[in-house]
């Protein structure tokens, strides 16, 4: 699969930083296929920056095993992570659950106004029958969370795993079925829960939530042995 063609520039972000998150992004859509060669070169030219930063973005995705780099030879991104659900899903289960323990200690109306909103766009993706859409909706929700339970270590370890969660969902987005009311209603449940500052309700609800996607993903798996 080519890269694409070009990109939108960014003043926001140093050149390692641009090129690591637009990377990174393709990787997990599957823009960048599994075991597909990188070419830093390449990169290089389609950002209109040097061949060091690029090198540095790759070598960040290699620690998160995204990318592997092989000594004088390639480097290619890595196989998707199907074998590794288990192990994805549920420290990234316990990670977002503790995020919505600190949120119910933190909420404001405002955002628990925002939070259902979220919770409604991505009823409404489900309705409208958005793959993609759901899978950024549900994405927003959970990260929405996080910000508000405003815990640093929290947030990026659970968005590193996360990340990878995701780009299992979209390796699998044509098996899922996204008709998922009970994930709807699994969320109004963290919503209240955090509204009523009841804490371990919050948790228990937003773990359970992750469990059930992991058993989801695992039906995949295991329906192509």
């Amino acid at each position: 699969m080519p890269l694409p063609k070009k990109v939108s520039p960014s003043t926001e972000l140093n050149a390692k930083d641009r090129v690591y998150q637009q990377l990174r992004a393709w990787i997990i859509t599957g823009t960048l296929a599994p075991q597909e060669k990188i070419s830093d070169q390449a990169i290089a030219v389609l950002f209109g920056v040097s061949r060091t930063p690029v090198r540095e973005a790759l070598q960040l995705l290699a620690t998160q095993e995204f990318v592997e780099m092989i000594p004088r030879s390639a480097t290619r991104v890595t196989a998707v992570a199907t074998d590794q659900i288990s192990a994805i899903y549920r420290p990234l289960a316990v990670l977002q659950g503790l995020a919505a323990e600190l949120a119910a200690t933190k909420i404001t109306s405002a955002e628990l106004e925002q939070l259902t909103a979220l919770n409604q766009s991505y009823e409404q993706a489900q309705q409208q029958n958005q793959p993609q859409a759901v899978l950024v909706a549900d994405n927003e929700f959970h990260n929405f969370i996080l910000k508000i339970a405003a815990n640093q270590y929290v947030s990026e370890f659970s968005q590193l795993v996360n990340a990878h969660a995701q780009r299992i969902e979209n390796f699998y987005l044509d098996q899922l079925n996204i008709q998922q009311p009970d994930a709807v209603r699994e969320h109004n449940e963290i919503i209240s829960a955090i509204a009523a500052d009841d804490e371990p309700a919050a948790r228990e609800h937003m773990e359970h939530n992750w469990l059930r996607s992991l058993d989801m993903l695992q039906a995949c798996v295991d329906s192509e042995k």
